[in-house]
């Protein structure tokens, strides 16, 4: 079952490659980015991002230039029940409900379908932004934090020695600019030269932004994207490895590791799962932020103003009960949704295991991305790889052609 059209033939021929010009919709998928990168900034409580999305998703929806699976519907309708269901129905005290049944039941959606017409996009012509780009505005981001620029740039509590520049966290730096290389990677031939750029990418954003995770996240994308040269692999694993532990030794021996695992982390895991014990249906938005705000257990990095746990199928589970765990599996692990498809989100889905993905609308923008990319045929894939960097197409969005 599928809702509006199926996938991509496969036995569809390849399109001649066609010089890409930049038009309106590129330019969207570019302001887009930069406004969702300005976390600070809001307007009436919400970021300048979340309005953007919430403003050209209908202008998406009324050209009918979005596809989407039934997975993916039944999974998000579900979710949304029981989620809704369990916020106002189980009598459990909470924090910011209101806020965060906005952000998923609204602006997550919205991120994800936007990036579902953009990912079908890429499957005929390239980014309108590639490795050059992506670094020119990591080298901005660590500019706004080293001369403190008011407004856009402002101190954290926790990691403040890691750059976090205009956004709020510094792992949802190190995903827009790993999930935006991501993207740039797969539309590349996949030569020495691209797998070295991105790496070198990754590598950039781990030590700015000191979130290891990114290493874990960039080593599935190496074995899983590049076909063949399997000494390579190995051997780049290895330096990965070698690099990981080289930097970041002292955190996980010695005493660092054990406040993680006994005050951080590792107490958050054991008492999230306590509560799934006691109430396996789900507790509701909101429930998480008022639960670890007045419990005789501290968690450090939970409490007041922070709405999830540490790993995200963990959350959802918390939130809606079984069926939030499979909304994860569908949209972040491509449950339903093909082979290819939960190759290509598997680096997002592990990185979720240990962060809270879920909660960045920048994840969700991409996991729609590789949703609808992970449809091409490999014909037309390679076409666009081939292609020329930057086609005039005369709508402001340009309709993908999908038979």
């Amino acid at each position: 079952m599928s809702a509006v059209v199926g996938p991509l033939s496969h036995s569809a021929a390849p399109t001649p490659a066609r010089r890409a010009r930049f038009d309106v919709a590129d330019a969207v998928l570019l302001a887009l980015l930069l406004l969702n990168s300005i976390q600070f900034l809001k307007i009436g409580g919400a970021q300048l991002g979340q309005l953007f999305a919430v403003l050209v998703l209908p202008v998406l929806l009324v050209r009918r230039r979005i596809h989407v699976g039934a997975w993916e519907v039944w999974a998000f309708a579900l979710f949304a029940g029981a989620a809704l269901s369990t916020t106002f129905l189980s009598g459990y005290p909470r924090f910011k409900a209101a806020e965060q049944i906005v952000k998923f039941i609204f602006v997550m959606p919205a991120f994800y379908l936007i990036g579902r017409y953009y990912g079908a996009r890429a499957c005929r012509r390239p980014l309108p932004f590639g490795y050059v780009a992506i670094a020119a505005f990591v080298a901005i981001q660590y500019a706004l934090q080293y001369f403190d620029v008011p407004v856009l740039y402002e101190k954290v509590d926790f990691m403040q020695n890691a750059v976090h520049g205009s956004f709020k966290e510094r792992n949802w730096f190190a995903a827009f600019f790993f999930l935006s290389a991501y993207a740039c990677f797969l539309q590349s031939p996949r030569r020495v030269s691209d797998v070295a750029k991105f790496v070198a990418l990754a590598l950039v954003v781990t030590l700015l932004s000191e979130s290891k995770t990114v290493l874990i996240a960039c080593a599935l994308v190496i074995l899983l994207q590049v076909r063949g040269h399997l000494f390579a692999k190995v051997l780049t694993m290895a330096a990965g490895a070698a690099f990981y532990l080289y930097m970041f030794t002292r955190e996980l021996t010695g005493d660092q590791l054990q406040v993680r695992l006994q005050q951080e982390r590792g107490l958050a895991f054991v008492e999230s799962v306590k509560l799934v014990g006691r109430d396996w249906i789900g507790h509701g938005f909101g429930f998480v932020e008022h639960y670890f705000s007045h419990s005789a257990v501290a968690v450090r990095g939970l409490g007041e103003g922070t709405s999830a746990v540490f790993c995200a199928p963990l959350d959802l589970l918390l939130v809606a009960g079984p069926i939030g765990l499979l909304a994860w599996a569908v949209f972040f692990g491509g449950l339903g949704q093909g082979r290819r498809a939960m190759l290509l989100l598997a680096p997002i889905a592990a990185w979720s295991l240990i962060n809270p993905m879920h909660q960045s609308e920048t994840s969700f923008l991409f996991l729609g991305y590789l949703a609808s990319f992970a449809r091409a045929p490999r014909a037309v894939r390679r076409t666009v790889r081939a292609a020329p960097p930057a086609a005039r197409l005369r709508s402001p969005f340009p309709s993908v052609p999908i038979r």
